[in-house]
């Protein structure tokens, strides 16, 4: 999150996977099936959960508009267990009802991009995405990755952002 909060992603999937795999192995497949259900009613939870306090603590939520079918393909599993697709879509319904407004703002370069500065410094490619702290060359702001992206959505966002002002006759 942009104030340097970290939600810690649970791994529903990867603490069910030791008797998932025996399940499929045994082919028991309604054990299977309700592993599975488990799982997912769990990760339904947490981002019910998470969303209902995200909308209740903020005014403005800025959200990465990230493909996350491509980055589950290309990374798999554990990018699927975290479910974001299923959360931008909780946030979308809560925050209308809310009374939170709900921004999308693009995603290139906000892991890259300097939220101090502005400056493109960051580590680049996919062996950049395993450096998770790293200083800007241009200012020498200390940065963690995903605290800067929320960051740099934020600034995004606020620039597409409706201020509303109310005018006391």
């Amino acid at each position: 999150m942009s104030n340097g909060e970290v939600i810690e992603h649970p791994r529903e999937l990867r603490a069910a996977a030791k008797r998932l795999g025996q399940a499929q192995r045994g082919r028991r497949k309604k054990l299977t099936a309700r592993i599975h259900e488990r799982v997912a009613n769990k990760r339904k939870d947490r981002n019910h959960k998470l969303s209902r306090t995200l909308v209740a603590e903020n005014k403005v939520i800025c959200f990465l508009k990230d493909n996350h079918r491509a980055v589950a393909k290309r990374f798999g599993k554990s990018v699927s267990d975290s479910a974001h697709g299923g959360l931008r879509l909780m946030l979308q319904y809560k925050s209308l009802t809310g009374g939170t407004e709900l921004i999308f703002p693009e995603n290139r370069n906000s892991t890259r991009t300097c939220s101090t500065c502005g400056a493109l410094s960051g580590p680049t490619g996919l062996a950049g995405l395993k450096v998770r702290q790293w200083v800007c060359g241009a200012c020498g702001a200390h940065h963690e990755r995903d605290v800067n992206s929320a960051r740099n959505a934020l600034i995004a966002g606020a620039g597409s952002a409706h201020e509303v002002s109310y005018a006391y006759a």
